[in-house]
């Protein structure tokens, strides 16, 4: 199966009980789809580029999953009609690319450990 990468901003006047329903809608509708979200990242309210429906903040959540193609329509359909969803983008991940990312994150972090050494103070 594909792995996605989904984005979506939601208004950051909504209460955090909201948030959570909402993102818990969105998960149970891609595991329903015969999908499986691999993690879901609270990114926190951000100051947005440009103002979007009034709005000059959001709260932003980041969804990995894997799913059908034919998912992604159902979830893309579900983020416009939900009224608490301002903005929504959904992209599929190059898993080449993925490995690679995480090797050379592996490998600088290695790096940066061996750079620093530890003070017995």
């Amino acid at each position: 199966m594909p792995s996605y990468e989904s984005i979506f901003v939601c208004p950051p006047d909504l209460p955090t009980e909201e948030l959570d329903e909402l993102v818990k809608k969105f998960e149970k509708i891609i595991t329903q789809g015969q999908g499986e979200v691999i993690s879901c990242n609270k990114l926190g309210r951000r100051k947005l580029g440009y103002e979007i429906k009034g709005y000059k903040e959001g709260f932003m959540y980041c969804l990995n999953f894997n799913s059908p193609s034919s998912l992604v329509s159902e979830l893309e359909k579900n983020y416009r009609v939900t009224d608490k969803v301002i903005r929504h983008l959904i992209v599929k991940v190059d898993e080449k690319k993925l490995k690679e990312k995480k090797v050379t994150s592996e490998e600088s972090k290695d790096e940066k450990e061996k750079e620093s050494p530890s003070s017995d103070v």
